[in-house]
């Protein structure tokens, strides 16, 4: 089969790698694949894959007519790439969903990826109104409809009454860079360290952090801490660790190339992952535990999401306090890698598997 993959955000988001890595599984299994989405300036380059055919739609540096524009864009490409047998457009948004229903008229089969909660992420107002009419009328018109957390489907299901036979439990997966890095021997993993790894802007919640990971710099004067992400707000943190004195100890990492990440996980021993348990979070599949299991560390995070997946790999603990002090006791009884934790990654979040799985789904319809 032929599929076109039409993305209408820009390549930076967690989104963006879910659905290229489904592009790549899908070549891998050997299907032509067609993918797009919109150009953003400062954003690492996610696609390395020749067998993919990209296509990005430009930037016209507005987010309004950015939007239009794309949807034009994508329209064209729909045209160009007439032929494809399946359009599989990533969220519920306009610019995507319309090309998408033109090629429902036209007699192809088309799909939709629900990924998040989207628009209950901003502000309340006409924008956010807007976004959720989309959100909540988009899915029903599509042949398949796929979801990766319990939470999302449900929602599907009784808000924007999608049939159950239309929905599909299409897991997140880890991408191959991370199952496929290779663990360093105990040597070469720094002691008493922990690695943070998200976006630093207006929602980051690293900021409720800071006077926690103070208290463990005080108590470990050795450990060191990563923080990997950027956003508006990386400023503002940066001060705060240095008004505490513990600036030596914890390293801003800014942006890193996602291929790279790999090597720099598998050389901490803890990986951090915090979320408010707000509602709109319930809904998030935590990709960054993927990703720390993977590597063989210890996780240590709270109760939001989809962490019950992964409850007998990882340390869940109710609040920020007591997720620091289980790190305390990690340092001082020793941290080994979590091996279990990684085959267990490997072996139910591989995208080969999952997107294997997925394709036998297609064909039941």
């Amino acid at each position: 089969m032929k599929f076109l993959l039409i993305s209408p955000f820009t390549s930076g988001s967690g989104s963006a790698i879910r659905f290229w890595n489904i592009a790549q599984a899908l070549v891998e299994a050997g299907h032509e694949v067609v993918y797009s989405d919109r150009k953003a300036s400062g954003v690492p380059d996610l696609h390395r894959c020749e067998k993919v055919r990209y296509a990005q739609c430009p930037s016209v540096g507005s987010k309004p007519f950015d939007i239009l524009f794309s949807l034009i864009f994508f329209t064209l490409l729909f045209i160009r790439h007439i032929n494809c047998s399946v359009y599989y457009a990533l969220k519920p948004a306009p610019n995507n969903c319309i090309p998408a229903l033109i090629a429902k008229l036209l007699g192809k089969r088309i799909l939709l990826d629900v990924d998040d909660l989207d628009y209950a992420y901003l502000s309340p107002g006409k924008g956010r109104q807007l976004f959720r009419f989309f959100f909540d009328r988009f899915p029903r018109f599509f042949h398949l409809v796929t979801f990766h957390t319990p939470n999302l489907g449900r929602y599907l299901s009784e808000t924007a009454f999608v049939s159950q036979e239309r929905l599909y439990y299409f897991a997140q997966g880890i991408s191959p860079d991370f199952i496929n890095e290779p663990l360093p021997d105990p040597a070469g993993v720094i002691p008493q360290s922990c690695i943070y790894i998200a976006t630093l802007g207006i929602t980051s919640d690293f900021g409720l952090l800071i006077p926690e990971l103070a208290v463990l710099c005080e108590k470990f004067p050795e450990c060191s801490i990563t923080v990997v992400g950027d956003g508006c707000r990386r400023g503002e943190f940066e001060q705060s660790v240095d008004k505490l004195g513990i600036a030596a100890q914890v390293t801003f990492k800014g942006t890193i190339d996602h291929s790279k990440l790999p090597y720099l996980l598998a050389r901490h021993q803890v990986g951090i992952n915090y979320m408010q348990p707000a509602p709109v979070n319930s809904y998030r599949a935590i990709l960054k535990i993927r990703e720390y299991l993977a590597c063989g560390l210890q996780v240590v995070c709270n109760d939001v999401g989809d962490v019950d997946l992964f409850a007998a790999y990882v340390h869940i603990r109710p609040t920020l306090k007591d997720m620091f002090e289980k790190v305390e006791e990690l340092f001082r009884h020793g941290v080994g890698q979590s091996l279990d934790g990684r085959r267990f990654v490997e072996e139910e979040y591989g995208w080969s598997t999952l997107t294997n799985q997925f394709l036998e789904r297609l064909e039941q319809r």
